[in-house]
Formats: structure tokens, sequence, C-alpha cells
């Protein structure tokens, strides 16, 4: 509710007179406001600006600029980013930590974005990395994740987690995960589980030692996205596992639910809710068959029922 509107319901209940009301409209109307938010979007609209426009001066000009003055130039932008990060870094705690600079996390951000144009030019252009695709997303994963925790920088984590993941599918199969990637493939599937579980049970006893708590969330968000993805692609891709995977989907629903009403996030309420009842969905038609009337009914009960559940835990 708007502060004029407030201020016209205490008139109306004349619990303010008029003098009284034009008092608090006047200060409210000098209150400065924070653009702290806005500034922040900007800036990080400008990073991703000046880095898709590097990407295409690479792609237009590369003729005439030449490679190795354009790998030259992008290795100085990269290390000049971190150094200023670096320089305006505050000191290490496991708890949370912050910049000395207003644009120390920009920095960070900057040189891990100019650092992955860079690698991935230099694999284009000479092959560095050969044959060992992995290497291409292990070594940036590595590289952010160790970064995020120094710096303290969620953007730079879950850039790393987003490698890490990458690193997982092109390992299991280097070539045919960027022609045909996808969770049909029982090993890319369970690297999927073991690499989302690693994570989880990483995140739970760094958040128990009270290691940069605050990165969580994040961590879990991830991970558990992950898993549940992997467990109900392998209800539909794994027919003679149907078992196995319901349960393993049920046992992960219900602790990511418990997760949430713990920590009192409505997030992994909707995560659970959302991939249990796909889960659910699936297994019901693909074993009983529903007729039209069936099926209709279906839909409305279990959309009122989720809605309702979701309603009533919005505030979890």
């Amino acid at each position: 509710m708007s502060p004029k509107r407030v201020l016209q319901e205490l008139a109306d209940q004349h619990l303010l007179d008029g003098k009284q009301r034009a008092v608090i409209q006047s200060v409210e109307d000098k209150k400065l406001f924070s653009v702290h938010w806005e500034l922040r979007s900007l800036l990080y609209v400008g990073i991703l600006l000046f880095t898709t426009g590097t990407g295409w001066l690479i792609y237009r000009y590369i003729d005439q600029i030449g490679h190795n003055l354009l790998i030259l130039a992008l290795a100085v932008l990269c290390a000049a980013c971190f150094a200023f990060a670096s320089r305006y870094k505050g000191p290490f705690t496991t708890d949370r930590s912050y910049s000395r600079s207003s644009f120390g996390d920009y920095a960070l951000l900057l040189g891990c974005l100019l650092f992955l144009t860079l690698e991935g030019y230099l694999q284009y252009q000479y092959t560095i990395f050969g044959t060992r695709y992995g290497l291409v997303t292990f070594l940036p994963a590595i590289l952010f994740l160790t970064l995020a925790y120094l710096f303290d920088h969620r953007g730079v984590l879950a850039m790393g987690l987003t490698a890490l993941l990458s690193w997982i599918g092109v390992t299991v199969r280097p070539l045919e995960f960027y022609f045909k990637g996808n969770l049909k493939d029982m090993n890319v599937l369970l690297s999927a589980l073991a690499l989302g579980i690693l994570l989880v049970v990483a995140a739970l006893v760094l958040d128990r030692r009270r290691i940069k708590p605050h990165f969580t969330s994040t961590i879990l968000t991830f991970a558990g996205n992950l898993v549940l993805v992997a467990l109900v692609a392998g209800l539909f891709n794994f027919k003679e596992y149907h078992p196995v995977f319901a349960v393993s989907l049920a046992v992960a629903c219900i602790s990511f639910d418990w997760y949430a009403r713990r920590e009192h996030s409505f997030l992994f309420v909707l995560m659970s809710t959302f991939y249990g009842y796909i889960g659910a969905t699936y297994l019901v038609f693909h074993y009983l068959q529903l007729r039209d009337e069936a099926t209709y009914l279906y839909w409305i009960v279990t959309g009122i029922g989720i809605t309702a559940y979701l309603s009533a835990h919005r505030k979890v």
C-alpha cells in the first residue's frame, strides 16, 4: 500500500487531522530513496553487453586484428579485472565478506566472463586442450568455485556450479553430449545424480560448519534441481527401473519439503511439489490408462489440490 493511501485511510478514520497529514506527506515527498538495485542491474547489464561486444568483435574483425594480438588483449583485460578485484578484496572470513570497492564484485564477474571468452577462443583456434573436452569446463569450474569462496561472490559461484554440471556431461559422453545432450543415457543420468547428491551433502556439511552459510541456498537450488530432474528423467526413460526411481523421487521430494519447512523457504516447497507432481502424474497415466472423463477429473482435482497446498505453505 502506498504512503498516500495509508495517510488517506488514517484521515478517513479521523486518526490524523489535515495539518498532521500535510506534514507527514511533505516529509514523505522529500524523502530520499535508494537506487542501489537499479545501479547494480545497470552494471550487470553493462558487463553482459561488454562481453557480448567482445565476442562480436572477435567474430567480425578477427582477420584484421590478428589472433595473437587479440589473445594478448583478452589476457590483459582478464588479468586487470582479477587484479582490481584482488586489490580491493575484503579479508577472508567463513562468514559473509564484502569488497572494499563498489566495483570489486563487478570486476571479478567481468574477469570470469573474459576468462571464458579467452579459453574458448584458445580452444577453438589452437585446440590447446586437444580432444580432452572435459578440461574446457572442468578448469573454469574449479577456478570459479575457488574464486567464489575467496571473494564471497554468489554470481561466480553460480557460474562455477554451471561449469561443473557441464563437465559431468562432457566427461561421460564428450561429443554426443553437445549434439544429443539429454538424460536418456544411464551413465549421464547416474553421473548427474551422483554430482547432485555430492553437492547436497557438501552444502549441508559446509552449512553445519558455518562456512559461507549464505551460499547454502544457491548450491542446494542447483543440486536439488539436478537430482530431481535426473530422477524424473529416470522415470520417463527407464521403465524397467520405475520402482527405484519412483521411491527415490518420493524420498527426495519429502526431504526437500522437510528442509523447506526447517529453513522457511518456499522455493524448496515449490521444487518438491513441482517435481513430485510431474513424477506422480506420469506414473498415474502410465499405469492406470485413464479415460477422457477421468483425465479431466484428475487434472481438475489435482490442480485444485496443488494450488491449495502451495497457497497454504506460501509463508512456510
